[in-house]
């Protein structure tokens, strides 16, 4: 009947379709899920013609490694043993107290020590450039090794980068950051105005700091102790005799004596020397004493910029560590006023 014919032919068409798009699915589908996987050895890119990539279709597509730069070696950062590093003897640092030091430990045994120190080679061991005082507290903390920077730098060059990054980061006493900068002028035949350039400092910041190393031996071992504060011994430079210096020094820390009470003390002697008292408002030297005993409390530099009864107090801070610790120092200041 012409209406089954229709149907066969029908039929048939439908499995020709059928046959087609299975074949044309096949080619690909069925050839993937046969294939068995095949292993890409593990080797460095290589550049191929474009021709020799086009022919093997069937071979997977690997993407060109991503380019790594190179590390500068001075910037790397190595993990030496503890005890394979010694201190620089000509660093300007040479008080490490207790209590700062174990703040600094504790911090590193829940922190680890974020900011390496630098060193150079020396003896088959390792010199600290920068850095004794975390050396230091990573030993407190019970370290075996401490993340380090290596420098080849020779024995004059290791020198000026320990007096320069020690001058401008750490917490130096008054009579430590002097002694720096003569280092720096007697083993560098440098000036005031080079030396206050390389530290990042002006002048006359370092010329009054290099006047305290002419007071006596006692008096610039109480301000290393912490017992007088650089104020009142800037005041005290107004006095010719050492044993006047001596003596109102001792009378300043018994009776807790303020700069301007200091200073009637020495008008009563009648033998400071003509204008020195003037040369520097008190005002002045309030600040800078401020600047040093701010120095002390939150152990990290503190410079205050002062002019006509206003100015501003600038904190510096190099590492997350040295923030955390300054603002707990802060809020344990602040807790004890209260």
């Amino acid at each position: 009947m012409p209406t089954i014919d229709k149907q066969k032919s029908s039929n048939v068409k439908k499995q020709r379709l059928g046959r087609g798009l299975g074949s044309l699915l096949s080619t690909g589908a069925d050839e993937f899920e046969n294939a068995e996987p095949k292993k890409v050895a593990a080797r460095p890119h290589e550049n191929k013609p474009a021709t020799q990539v086009a022919s093997q279709k069937t071979s997977p597509v690997m993407e060109k490694a991503p380019q790594t730069k190179e590390i500068d070696p001075s910037q790397r950062v190595w993990s030496l043993a503890i005890d394979k590093v010694f201190p620089n003897k000509t660093q300007p640092r040479k008080d490490f107290h207790k209590e700062p030091l174990q703040e600094l430990a504790d911090s590193i045994k829940e922190q680890g020590l974020l900011q390496p120190i630098t060193v150079r080679k020396k003896d088959g061991k390792y010199e600290i450039i920068a850095g004794e005082r975390r050396w230091r507290a990573s030993q407190l903390a019970g370290l075996h090794e401490v993340p380090a920077i290596v420098k080849d730098v020779d024995d004059r060059k290791s020198m000026e980068l320990a007096l320069i990054e020690n001058l401008q980061r750490e917490n130096l006493n008054p009579v430590e950051e002097a002694l720096g900068y003569q280092l720096l002028m007697d083993d560098y035949d440098l000036s005031q105005q080079e030396v206050a350039k390389k530290v990042g400092k002006n002048r006359t910041t370092v010329t009054n700091s290099l006047r305290i190393l002419t007071l006596p031996k006692e008096i610039r071992g109480w301000i290393r102790e912490g017992k007088m504060m650089v104020g009142h011994a800037k005041v005290l430079l107004s006095l010719e005799d050492p044993v006047d210096q001596v003596k109102l020094a001792q009378k300043t820390m018994g009776k807790k004596l303020s700069v301007r009470a200091l200073e009637k003390e020495i008008r009563k002697l009648g033998k400071s020397k003509s204008s020195s008292i003037n040369a520097i408002g008190v005002s002045e030297r309030l600040a800078e004493g401020l600047a040093t005993d701010l120095q002390k409390v939150l152990g990290t530099k503190v410079n205050i910029q002062y002019k006509s009864g206003k100015g501003k107090i600038e904190i510096s801070f190099y590492s997350d560590d040295e923030l955390s610790q300054f603002c707990e120092r802060i809020k344990e200041t602040w807790h004890l006023k209260k």
